[in-house]
């Protein structure tokens, strides 16, 4: 009996052990299936931009803008995108004009109505004094049409226009645009497969950030698109300098007297100053022509011979 007891404490033992043994040898498979599925989606998140990349020219551009879901593939070879022969041109129209006219306000009404007739409208308007500066935007192929109108309605003082050719980056910002949506697709398709918490803020922060680069591709794209569809039209409003009268005949017998009266008036005020120059000097000059002839008849009376009788009072008093 103490025999068969130990062999049967024996065999519990045992399978209790194996099945410990079972059921760390679960875990750890567990684990690793966890780990592998971690690593491999954050490699494929990490690997998704250098597949999706829009950087201009690069091979790896190329090779996504050439996979099914891009719609408008870029050059290949480094090179910039070109726009196949016969393919439109897309231009993008500058112009400004200066005009002078009679009446700017009604000028600047008629311009308004033309704006609106041709499908387009006034992006700015500033008025200053008598004049104005309007900008107005205008579909591409009325803007001559809209030069001319405007020029019509007085004298052209100033002209000019500028063309700038967006073809190539038009075609490469299309390209650009389709590649990154493709690249935030694929990096959406990830984040569905996610199964833990860390791969899924890894693969939506890797999402967030293709997202801002696909808006900011977009908006580029949309102000080129914008620029080429709408031409734009500076239009400087002046009125027209009015010329100074001339008054007809020669000159009139009220000419001749505003002319006298004018040379007098300009003889009587120098007069006038060079007596208000003059009269500041009478007083020093009557002080000292007193003293001079008081001195004179000093000098005078001592040289005068003095009277027989002795007494010069009388002679003195006669002699004054």
């Amino acid at each position: 009996m103490g025999v068969q007891a130990m062999r049967g404490g024996r065999r519990k033992a045992l399978i209790g052990v194996g099945v410990l043994l079972a059921l760390l040898v679960a875990a750890l498979v567990v684990v690793q299936q966890t780990s592998g599925g971690s690593d491999r989606a954050v490699s494929e998140v990490a690997a998704a931009p250098a597949r999706s990349s829009p950087t201009v020219g690069s091979d790896s551009a190329a090779s996504d803008a050439a996979a099914p879901e891009a719609a408008v593939p870029p050059a290949s070879g480094g090179q910039a995108a070109v726009v196949p022969l016969g393919g439109r041109r897309e231009l993008v129209r500058t112009a400004e004009l200066g005009v002078e006219v009679a009446e700017p306000a009604s000028a600047v009404r008629r311009i308004r109505t033309a704006v609106v007739v041709a499908g387009g409208f006034v992006a700015e308007e500033r008025s200053v004094g008598a004049g104005s500066r309007l900008v107005l935007r205008v579909p591409a192929e009325a803007l001559d049409r809209m030069v001319d109108d405007v020029g019509a309605l007085g004298q052209v003082t100033a002209r000019s226009g500028e063309v700038l050719d967006a073809t190539g980056e038009i075609v490469d910002l299309d390209a650009r645009v389709a590649s990154q949506t493709a690249s935030v697709a694929r990096v959406r398709a990830l984040l569905a497969e996610a199964a833990t918490i860390s791969d899924v803020m890894a693969v939506e922060s890797e999402l967030a950030r293709r997202e801002a680069d696909l808006d900011s591709l977009t908006g580029r794209l949309g102000v080129l698109r914008d620029q080429v569809a709408l031409s734009t039209l500076t239009v400087d409003v002046r009125a027209t300098a009015a010329p100074a009268p001339v008054e007809p005949g020669g000159p009139a017998f009220l000419d001749g007297l505003a002319a006298g009266w004018a040379g007098l008036t300009a003889v009587g005020a120098a007069a006038a100053a060079v007596v208000g120059f003059v009269v500041p000097f009478v007083p020093v000059l009557a002080v000292l022509g007193g003293i001079a002839w008081l001195v004179r008849r000093i000098v005078r009376a001592r040289r005068a011979p003095a009277p027989a009788g002795g007494r010069g009072g009388p002679g003195l008093d006669g002699e004054s």
